[in-house]
């Protein structure tokens, strides 16, 4: 199954402000994120957004929160 990266973005990115975590979910870098790693998972083109299949997606999240938590610590 595939799902969208800009949906995935969006309702990861409301689920962080509503738990007002520290380093936020941010759905745009989220996006770049996943648009400098198109390759690494597998992404596919679909118009304005990329699809993930479901067997990527947890760990292009994963890694995209890990980017977020060193670039807290570098700060």
């Amino acid at each position: 199954m595939q799902h969208s990266v800009k949906e995935i973005g969006k309702r990861y990115s409301e689920i962080s402000d509503k738990q007002q975590d520290e380093k936020r979910f941010n759905s745009n870098d989220f996006f770049l994120f996943a648009i400098n790693n198109k390759q690494k998972y597998h992404l596919i083109e679909n118009g304005e957004d990329l699809l993930v299949s479901t067997w990527y997606s947890d760990d292009l999240i994963d890694n995209y929160k890990n980017s977020i938590k060193c670039l807290q610590k570098k700060n």
